[in-house]
Order: structure tokens, then C-alpha cells, then sequence
């Protein structure tokens, strides 16, 4: 299907999109999921691949039974349709799996920046995982974002690196904001890093499953050093990411992680390490989550990225055009319906009638729609965006320590996948709209130690049990 007027219909490909879930009236609804940015569901293909694969499932490397054979080729053959999918140069790079972003993040903190007099240049708009390394290594500094929307300012970009003069060792920046959607021009940044002699991360946790990732040639100006994402975020389960690199980044010192499937040989007094990525692959490898990740990219090739970024573009300027007519729902970061600039489809509202966990509360019991509340692991950046200011962050603080999280900044964020459809995106404005003129249909209280709103007088069971 090529017209570009016309929203596709993906749902088929994905595990548990008709599951109906119990509200509080009594009644069923078929579960509206809009919280992708956190975790998408499976690819049934992905689940399928699995399955088929469990009963050849062995250890990986050395193993001369069939099975392990078998397992170590699929393995290695994960590895390259990984670097295939993310645009990697196989001469340059190398593919490492690991945990997830947050993992691979910490890789590269061990291995490139354990020195104090190193800078990494980032920015407040980052995930706590491209955030919190840094600070425990070396020194950090913060790019400046455009005040208008939040977006990131190129021109501050240029200046701090000037202002160090080389000594900043890297780059670290989203390849999309998991709060406002934007998109960091990676290339011009990735260009600009290289000529001050700097290497450029890219946390693509939320562009991975969204946007053609194409890292480059290593002798390209513009090519991307770094990738960091997770598989959970590109509907495949079992625990998996991917942490690519160049090469000669991970030789000499000692490994993030050490043990067995890292070394070449051990003896009481040497230790001769492999080259990447076993050496950071320490232990028993996660077989299951490559096999996962690996086909869930194979699944995104084969619709095509570009079909994936139209459907979402098309969800996210509709829901934008529906959010702007309902009374007391606003729009945080860009609100342009038309898409104008591109970005991903993450959307961040606020309502002037009622606290956003609240209001995230009443959408799940009341009407069968998951959202997310809350700063999403990005509290600098959610300050930031709702203008507070410092004094305010200290009165944060505080509440924190006494075990108060009533009263937090948040926002609620709308994140779509490529399974949902124009009658998520109404279903959702129909909701918001009879919130917002009509209030709750029930009754709930807040529990302050969580910052979460539950049911007054009644509750959901849960009636799923898988143990």
C-alpha cells in the first residue's frame, strides 16, 4: 500500500492487540495500549521464531553437538543482521549484545570515560541512562535547548565544543526524546563532534523501532560511533540490547564485566582478554533475546521503515489536530498538527482539571486506555519543559525524601506503535473529552508514597494468573 493519505493497518503483526480488559463499570473494552514509548508488545513472528527455535536451543561457542552448533551460528548470524538493520560499517564497528540501553550506555561510561579530566557533552533532554554515567566519571556538561520548545540548540552545541577545545572525548545525545519526540539532527551533530576530535553516542532507545538508523562508513564525517538501544522497545521481549561500536574502542584494559567467554586464556597471574565483542559479553550469552531482537529488525525491514515512520505520522498529526479542540488538554513541546518538523510519536498533554496520575488513572480503570504519568525517567528535562524552577526541584527533593510523591511534576505521555490504528487515537480524544466536561465516574484516593491514584471503594481483579 502506497498512498500516503491512507493510515495501514498493522495490527495483525503484533501479539495480544484484541486481549479485552475489565473496567470498573462492570464492563469489557478491548485494551487500548498507547504507552509504546515505554514497552511494545511482540511481534508474533518474533514469538513464533521463538518457539520454533526452543527445541534446538544449546550453548553457544565451543560446543561440537549439533545443537550447540546450531546455536552458535544463529547467534552469529543475530549479530549481522543487527549491524544490516542499524546501517553499521562491518570493517568499523562491531556488534555487542547486551541487557539493554542502559546497559550499553554504562559499556561505553567503563571503557571511554573513567577519567576525570575528559568532558562528555550532553543534554538536558536525556533519558536518566544517557544522564547518570557520566556524572560518576568525568565531567559533564549540558547543551543548551531552544526556550521556545525545548528542542535541542545546535549553535550551543558548536559553542561548547569550541569552549573545550578537544577535550571533549564525547558526544552523548537521544536519537529521539522519549518525552517530546524530537529528533536531534544526529548527522550534523555526528559531523560537528568529529571535527572538534570528539566521538558521538546516540541513544536510539526510542528512535530504533520508529526511523531508518543508518550509522555510516567509519571514514564518513557524519558516521555515528555509538548506538545504544533495547529490544523491548521494538516488540521483542526476552531482555535483550545492542551496544554498537568501533572496534578499536574496545581493546586494551580490562572489560566492563569479567568471566567466563571474555578471556583467551587465565592462569593464576595473566589474564589475556578476546577481542570484541566476546570480551563484553561476558558469561553465558541471552540466546533467545538475540534471536528475538534480530527478527523483530527482520520484521521492521520487511514492512519497511519508511511505511512504519508514514503510519505513525499519520497517528500523530491526527491525535495533535484531536488534542487542540478538546477544552483544558494541553500540548506540551511541538503541537504542530501538520508535522511541519519531523518527529516521533510521543506526545506529552496536561490537564487543567485534574493531576496527571490522576488523570492517567482514569483512562486505565475507567476506560481501558494505558498511558504513561509521570517524568519517565527524564525529571531534568520534564522540570524543564513545565518551567519550574530550582527552588521548586529543591521543594521536589524534599517530598521525595519524606516518602511524598502526591504532588510531583509529570506529564501524561501518548505513545503510539505501529499497531495502532485512527480509532485509537479517536477512542482516546472521545475520552479525555468526557473526562474533562463530565469528571471521573468514580471516586479515587491518592496514595502518596507512590505518587499513584487508585479506586476509592472498588477494584480491577486481576484475574490473569501465569504462575
Amino acid at each position: 500500500m502506497n498512498n500516503p493519505n491512507i493510515i495501514e493497518d498493522f495490527s495483525s503483526l503484533v501479539a495480544g492487540v484484541d486481549k479485552e480488559v475489565p473496567l470498573l463499570s462492570g464492563e469489557k473494552r478491548r485494551y487500548v495500549n498507547l504507552d509504546n514509548a515505554a514497552t511494545t508488545p511482540p511481534f508474533i513472528d518474533v514469538i513464533n521464531a521463538i518457539d520454533t527455535f526452543a527445541g534446538w536451543y544449546s550453548s553457544v561457542h565451543r560446543g561440537t553437538g549439533y545443537k550447540s552448533l546450531i546455536s552458535t551460528k544463529i547467534y552469529n548470524q543475530c549479530r549481522r543482521v543487527i549491524s544490516d538493520f542499524v546501517g553499521a560499517d562491518p570493517d568499523f564497528h562491531t556488534v555487542i549484545f547486551c541487557h539493554n540501553t542502559t546497559d550499553a550506555i554504562n559499556k561505553i561510561c567503563q571503557c571511554q570515560c573513567m577519567d576525570k579530566n575528559v568532558v562528555v557533552l550532553t543534554t538536558i533532554m536525556e533519558h536518566h541512562s544517557n544522564l547518570l554515567p557520566w556524572r560518576f566519571c568525568c565531567n559533564v556538561d549540558y547543551v543548551d535547548l531552544n526556550p521556545a520548545d525545548g528542542s535541542l540548540d545546535l549553535a550551543s552545541m558548536k559553542d561548547k565544543l569550541e569552549f573545550y577545545k578537544g577535550r571533549v572525548r564525547l558526544v552523548a545525545v537521544t536519537g529521539a526524546s522519549n518525552i517530546a519526540g524530537f529528533m536531534p539532527p544526529i548527522k550534523e551533530i555526528a559531523r560537528l563532534a568529529h571535527q572538534y576530535g570528539a566521538k558521538i553516542l546516540v541513544d536510539a532507545a526510542q528512535l530504533i523501532a520508529h526511523r531508518t538508523i543508518n550509522m555510516g562508513r567509519g571514514d564518513e564525517p557524519d558516521h555515528i560511533d555509538f548506538l545504544a538501544f533495547s529490544a523491548h522497545k521494538m516488540y521483542a521481549p526476552f531482555g535483550s540490547g545492542a551496544l554498537i561500536g568501533p572496534k578499536e574502542c574496545f581493546r586494551g584494559g580490562r572489560p566492563f564485566i569479567v568471566g567466563g567467554g571474555a578471556v583467551e586464556i587465565v592462569t593464576l597471574d595473566e589474564v589475556i582478554w578476546s577481542e570484541a565483542p566476546e570480551r563484553e559479553e561476558a558469561g553465558t550469552p541471552n540466546l533467545f533475546g538475540a534471536l528475538a531482537v534480530a527478527r523483530a529488525a527482520q520484521m521492521l525491514q520487511k514492512i519497511g521503515m519508511e511505511r512504519v515512520a508514514a503510519h505513525e505520522r499519520h497517528l500523530t498529526g491526527l491525535m495533535l489536530s484531536l488534542l487542540k479542540d478538546i477544552p483544558g488538554i494541553k500540548i506540551y513541546g511541538d503541537s504542530d498538527a501538520s508535522l511541519s518538523r519531523d518527529r516521533v510519536s510521543v506526545i506529552p498533554i496536561l490537564s487543567e482539571r485534574y493531576n496527571h496520575a490522576l488523570l492517567a488513572a482514569i483512562l486505565g480503570y475507567e476506560w481501558g486506555i494505558g498511558v504513561r504519568h509521570g517524568c519517565f525517567c527524564a525529571q531534568p528535562y520534564v522540570v524543564k519543559l513545565l518551567n519550574a524552577e530550582d527552588p521548586d526541584a529543591a521543594q521536589y527533593v524534599n517530598q521525595i525524601i519524606n516518602k511524598d510523591r502526591g504532588s510531583l511534576p509529570g506529564f501524561v505521555r501518548i505513545s503510539f506503535g505501529i499497531y495502532n490504528t485512527a480509532d485509537d487515537a479517536e477512542y482516546l480524544a472521545l475520552a479525555l473529552r468526557e473526562i474533562m466536561k463530565n469528571g471521573a465516574r468514580f471516586p479515587y484516593r491518592l496514595e502518596k508514597s507512590a505518587g499513584e491514584y487508585f479506586p476509592l471503594n472498588s477494584d480491577i481483579p486481576l484475574e490473569h494468573d501465569f504462575l
